[in-house]
């Protein structure tokens, strides 16, 4: 009699998350790992825009659980590359974790609520602020990787609450203008960012 076969099926446990932010997001996502996620947790950098992105992302998909693409509205609306890139992630099951108008806005979501439409080199001096208020001595630097991790990482829940209900009222009032079927116009919801669903979907365990 034939033996039976226990694992037919392997379990997809990879997570893949990939951004065309060489420092600040890789630094960040790589302290994050630190945390432990139920998925074994893969971050890389790719130099593309975000269709660049969206296109390296989904060869991947055959054998994750989950692939993410991370990057700043920035001025890819205004450029013309950030539809085209979330009409394809849409079609082919690929993650969106957006910032807008860059990553530093749910960096500063960890201290506080945040509702300030401010140019994109405003941010450092806001972030620089709120680490004074932690006794920081320094600036912010991005390219600190000591700093993600010491400063940053302990507050990840607080970022997850605050991100989560300012994006929540920008979709209740899209919603309530436009329907709940329209597309939603993230390139004008500044600030925004999405990356509070990429954390909750890592289901880190401490």
């Amino acid at each position: 009699m034939p033996r039976r076969e226990s694992n037919k099926f392997k379990v997809r446990n990879d997570f893949w998350i990939l951004t065309n932010g060489a420092k600040t997001e890789k630094n960040y996502f790589e302290a994050l790992k630190a945390k432990r996620s139920l998925y074994s947790v893969h971050v890389k950098f790719v130099n593309a825009d975000p269709l660049g992105l969206v296109e390296q992302a989904i060869p991947l998909l055959k054998t994750a659980n989950q692939v993410w693409v991370v990057f700043d509205v920035d001025y890819t609306h205004d450029e013309g590359r950030l539809v085209p890139a979330l009409n394809l992630a849409e079609q082919n099951g690929v993650k969106v974790a957006y910032s807008n108008k860059a990553f530093e806005v749910w960096l500063i979501f960890h201290y506080k609520q945040f509702h300030d439409r401010l140019s994109i080199d405003m941010y450092a001096d806001v972030l620089t602020t709120c680490l004074r208020n932690l006794r920081y001595q320094g600036e912010y630097d991005k390219t600190d990787k000591t700093l993600f991790k010491s400063y940053f990482i302990p507050y990840y829940r607080e970022a997850v609450n605050n991100a989560k209900r300012s994006y929540q009222t920008f979709v209740k009032d899209h919603n309530e203008e436009y329907g709940e079927n329209s597309k939603m116009p993230i390139w004008d919801w500044n600030p925004s960012t999405t990356v509070f669903k990429l954390v909750e979907a890592l289901k880190l365990r401490n």
